[in-house]
């Protein structure tokens, strides 16, 4: 074997190592293995300073929330009485319609970290229907009960409230 030869096979030994190296994915913490997989909306409550309650999205609210192992999150929460466009093209809707669509849908994506000892998740938002979120992060305080994920959010923009809180089953 010529010397040649043999730093090409070491060469090409070293790129395998990297190559298997950047293929493995860090394994996510304990806590934030308990947020993995996908959950069902149970409630969204806006919560005022003197406790009142307001259902943000009306009776009987529909969403999902999911989150994987590789720390990546998607969630969308709808009303569940959107009325249809009369126009049956979601491209083409009145003003009512359209209003009815942005205030009564929410979605966004991006990546999760979990502070474990003060029990906070904190979404990090890649892209929102609300444009104002894109780019942004916002914490949530957790806890988890058997096969319910309850977490509170401080007000924002889109939240007037002094918090939000949601419940979440785990899906089966």
């Amino acid at each position: 074997m010529t010397l040649r030869h043999g730093l090409m096979i070491a060469m090409l030994a070293c790129l395998v190592v990297v190559l298997r190296a950047g293929a493995v994915t860090a394994q996510p913490s304990a806590a934030a293995q308990q947020f993995v997989g996908t959950w069902s909306l149970v409630s969204i409550h806006y919560v005022d300073r003197d406790g009142h309650k307001v259902e943000p999205f009306g009776p009987g609210a529909k969403g999902m929330l999911y989150f994987d192992d590789a720390g990546r999150f998607a969630t969308q929460v709808m009303a569940a009485r959107r009325p249809p466009f009369a126009s049956n093209n979601r491209m083409i809707g009145t003003t009512e319609e359209n209003k009815a669509v942005s205030q009564g849908v929410v979605a966004y994506f991006g990546t999760f970290t979990v502070d474990a000892a003060s029990h906070v998740v904190t979404l990090h938002i890649e892209q929102s229907s609300f444009p104002n979120w894109n780019g942004t992060d916002q914490q949530r305080r957790f806890t988890f009960m058997d096969d319910e994920l309850r977490y509170t959010a401080a007000s924002s923009t889109a939240n007037p409230a002094e918090s939000a809180e949601l419940v979440w089953k785990r899906a089966r």
